[in-house]
C-alpha cells in the first residue's frame, strides 16, 4: 500500500468508524454537539462537501458556503453515526431523536425516497409495523473500491445490517425483477430512491424539471408498481442540524399511473426538499453531468421516440 492510499485509509478509518462510534454512547444532545464540533474539520467527507459548496450556489441562494460544507459533512457524518448505533440494537429499536410522521399504508407498496437525508431508519420504521421490506441497490463492485478497502468494507457492512433489520436479502441490480415482484406478492415491501441520473440508471428516464432545470428521472419504481398492483410511497428524512433530531416522513400513497404525472409529482416533492435543505441532498456532485445527461431525454420527448415503460423490460431504479 502506498503512502497515498494508506493516507486515505485512514481517513476512512476515522470519518467512518472512531469519528462516528466514539460519541454514540452519549446522550444525544452531547453526542451530537461533538458531531457538529467534528463536522468542522475539511478532511471530514471533504469530497461530497466540496462539490457541493462547488454546485449549490449555482441554483440556490448560500448565504455562508462555508456554513453549508458544515452542514453537509454534518449531514453525511450522521448518516455514518446511524449506521453504528443501529448495528448494536435489536431490529425494532428507535432512538429517542428520531421521530415517524405518517403511516404506512395497508399491504404491499414500493417505498420511493430520496438521496436525501439519512435513510437507514426507514427500514426499522417498516419493522416496527411488522413488515418485511427489500432494498433495490446498485451492485457493490470492489473492484471500484480497489484504491479504498476500508469504504469498501463500511458500504458492504451498512449492507449488511439493512438486510438484517428488512429480513430480506438487498436486491442488486440488474435482473432483479422477479425477485421483486415474488416480494410484493407475498407482502413485502420495496425500498428504493428516485433520483438516479441517467450514468447509473440509463433506462427509463423520464423528462422532469427541479430546481428550475430540465432534468430526469427513472420510471422504474413506477413501473414495478404498475404491474404489482401496489401503490407508491414517497418517504424522506427531515434534519434539525440544530438537534440532529430527525424526521422520517411517510407521504401520501400514489398512483403510478399515469407514469408522467407520478414522476414529476416525486419531482416537485425532490425540489421542494432541497429548497427546505440542500445540505441534504446527498447527489450534489452529480448534478451537472445530470442535466447535460437528460438533455437527450428531453428531445427523444419531443421528436416522440421516448417509448413506453415495458415489464418485460429489467429494469428499477
Amino acid at each position: 500500500m502506498n503512502i497515498r492510499r494508506l493516507l486515505k485509509a485512514m481517513q476512512d478509518a476515522t470519518i467512518l468508524y472512531v469519528m462516528p462510534w466514539l460519541p454514540s454512547r452519549l446522550p444525544w444532545t452531547w453526542a451530537y454537539a461533538c458531531y457538529r464540533f467534528c463536522a468542522r474539520f475539511r478532511f471530514v467527507f471533504d469530497e461530497p462537501a466540496e462539490a457541493a459548496g462547488a454546485v449549490a450556489p449555482g441554483y440556490l441562494p448560500i448565504a455562508n458556503v462555508e456554513a453549508f460544507k458544515r452542514d453537509v459533512r454534518t449531514v453525511w457524518l450522521l448518516d455514518a453515526v446511524d449506521f453504528h448505533l443501529s448495528r448494536r440494537r435489536p431490529v425494532e429499536w428507535m432512538p429517542d431523536h428520531i421521530e415517524i410522521e405518517g403511516q404506512w399504508p395497508d399491504g404491499a407498496f414500493v417505498a420511493t425516497g430520496f438521496h436525501y437525508g439519512t435513510g437507514l431508519w426507514i427500514f426499522r420504521a417498516l419493522r416496527r409495523s411488522g413488515r418485511d421490506s427489500m432494498l433495490v441497490s446498485a451492485r457493490l463492485d470492489r473492484q471500484e473500491y480497489r484504491e479504498r478497502p476500508v469504504l469498501y468494507r463500511y458500504v458492504a457492512a451498512r449492507f449488511d445490517e439493512v438486510a438484517r433489520i428488512a429480513r430480506l436479502p438487498v436486491a442488486f441490480r440488474p435482473r432483479i425483477r422477479e425477485r421483486l415482484q415474488k416480494a410484493l406478492a407475498q407482502g413485502a415491501c420495496v425500498v428504493s430512491v428516485m433520483d438516479m441520473p441517467p450514468r447509473m440508471a440509463p433506462r427509463g428516464q423520464r423528462p422532469v424539471r427541479w430546481l428550475d432545470r430540465d432534468a430526469s428521472l427513472p420510471d422504474g419504481s413506477l413501473a414495478l408498481a404498475r404491474d404489482a398492483g401496489v401503490p407508491i410511497v414517497p418517504w424522506w428524512v427531515e434534519i434539525d442540524l440544530e438537534t440532529g433530531r430527525r424526521k422520517l416522513v411517510i407521504g401520501k400513497a400514489l398512483a403510478p399511473e399515469p407514469v408522467d404525472e407520478a414522476v414529476q409529482e416525486l419531482a416537485a416533492s425532490l425540489d421542494s426538499l432541497i429548497r427546505k435543505q440542500p445540505a441534504a441532498w446527498l447527489f450534489w456532485n452529480e448534478w451537472i453531468n445530470w442535466q447535460r445527461d437528460a438533455a437527450q431525454f428531453s428531445s427523444a420527448r419531443v421528436e416522440g421516440t421516448l417509448s413506453a415503460s415495458a415489464s418485460a423490460q429489467e429494469r428499477t431504479s
